[in-house]
């Protein structure tokens, strides 16, 4: 998969992008959707704050929150799982984007006719962001064994990906993650007062730190939330963390 780059502007990563991608029988169209997406970006206001934070970005991890400030890569990722999720054909959906971050999938929905309501935090580097995107972002803290909000109705479909609102703020020790039992609260929340049916929750989480071996991180998917889901008819992907999980009509998490 090709790697992310904050620093080049949306020609020329879309160049860059373009000859990187191995030919698919979708990547034309992907291609074209993309290409049509960047034209709708505020490039000028994006370059501004690139510029902006230009020597941060030099400094930070590859994978800090800057990172997002690459709109083409991130954009492609997210037509990708659109694709994943037929959200590229079909009646228009209401969709709740958990963790929304810059706002790259509520921007991918939108460019297909969906309704889309993204959640997060405050950051202004994702505020920056998503405001060259055209989207809104809804400012939800996740907690854990608390409901969400009314966010004006029901939703279609619930997506959370590369999730990281099941870390624990707990100062001077080490980091804590959700409990399975806090897992369930969440998802039965979900399920029970913000899912439309027929729906669909998609979940996509981050790998965790389970140790060292041999020296190095050992990082693996929470195998206990998979478990769970797989327990409740989700489809579950080990090998990449992900969790799909459709529902004709009510039913609890256990």
């Amino acid at each position: 998969m090709p790697n992310s780059d904050p620093m080049q502007t949306i020609s020329e990563r879309l160049v860059t992008l373009g000859s990187a991608l191995r030919w698919s029988p979708r990547r034309t169209e992907i291609m074209r959707d993309l290409k049509a997406l960047m034209a709708t970006v505020d490039s000028p206001r994006l370059d501004a704050l690139r510029a902006q934070h230009a020597d941060r970005i030099r400094k930070a991890h590859a994978d800090s929150r800057y990172k997002y400030l690459d709109v083409v890569f991130y954009t492609w990722l997210k037509l990708l799982l659109a694709g994943e999720l037929h959200l590229n054909e079909g009646p228009p959906r209401r969709i709740l984007d958990i963790g929304t971050a810059a706002g790259h999938f509520p921007f991918v929905c939108q460019f297909f006719g969906h309704q889309v309501v993204g959640i997060d935090i405050e950051n202004p580097v994702y505020e920056g962001i998503a405001a060259c995107l055209g989207v809104q972002r809804t400012i939800v803290r996740v907690e854990p064994r608390t409901p969400l909000p009314d966010l004006g109705g029901r939703f279609d479909l619930i997506t959370a990906c590369n999730l990281t609102f099941n870390e624990k703020r707990t100062p001077h020790v080490p980091r804590l993650r959700w409990s399975p039992a806090e897992w369930q609260f969440f998802l039965d929340d979900l399920v029970a007062n913000h899912l439309r049916y027929p729906g669909m929750l998609y979940l996509q989480l981050n790998k965790e730190l389970h140790g060292r071996l041999l020296g190095f991180d050992r990082l693996a998917y929470d195998r206990e939330v998979l478990a769970m889901a797989a327990r409740n008819g989700a489809v579950v992907s080990r090998r990449h963390g992900t969790i799909k999980m459709s529902f004709a009509s009510r039913r609890e998490i256990r």
